[in-house]
C-alpha cells in the first residue's frame, strides 16, 4: 500500500524520535545548521530511504533537515512520539501510548508507516548523531 506524502513525512520524523530514544537521547540542542547537515548526510546513506520518496523529494527541493526531523509536532497525527521545538532544546515526548510504560522499540516501530524495523531507525539516528556531534 502506498503511503501518503504527509504520512511519509510524519513517519520519518517519528522514526527519528524513536531512533534517538534508542540511542539514549531525549532532546537535541537547538543548532539548525548542525541538524540540517547531519540529517541530510545520514539520510543520503540510509538503507531505507527509498521507502519515503516524498522526503527524498522534499530534501532535494531544499527542505531543511531540522524541519524534516521535527515535523511530527504535538498537532500531527502520530502514534508514538512528537517533537517540541519551542525551547532552547528540541525535545521528544511520548504520546499516551507510552506514558504508562517503557517504550518497546519493536512495537513502536511497528506502529510507524514504512515497515522499517526499530534497528533501522536506530541506525539512522546513530549516523545522525555521529555527524551532529563532530
Amino acid at each position: 500500500m502506498r503511503i501518503t506524502s504527509s504520512r511519509q513525512r510524519n513517519a520519518v520524523s517519528e522514526g527519528m524520535a524513536l531512533g534517538l530514544l534508542m540511542c539514549g537521547r531525549h532532546s537535541l540542542p537547538w543548532n539548525k545548521v548542525g541538524i540540517d547537515l547531519a540529517f541530510e548526510g545520514a539520510w543520503r546513506s540510509w538503507q531505507y530511504r527509498s521507502r519515503f520518496p516524498q522526503v527524498n523529494t522534499d530534501i532535494a527541493h531544499g527542505s531543511d533537515g531540522v524541519w524534516v526531523v521535527t515535523r511530527a509536532d504535538e498537532r500531527k497525527h502520530t502514534t508514538n512520539f512528537f517533537w517540541d521545538t519551542s525551547g532552547r532544546e528540541i525535545a521528544i515526548y511520548a504520546r499516551p501510548t507510552w506514558v504508562e510504560e517503557d517504550v518497546d522499540p519493536d512495537e513502536a516501530a511497528g506502529l510507524i508507516d514504512g515497515d522499517v524495523p526499530a534497528e533501522g531507525w536506530r541506525e539512522l539516528a546513530a549516523d545522525f548523531l555521529r555527524r551532529f556531534e563532530r
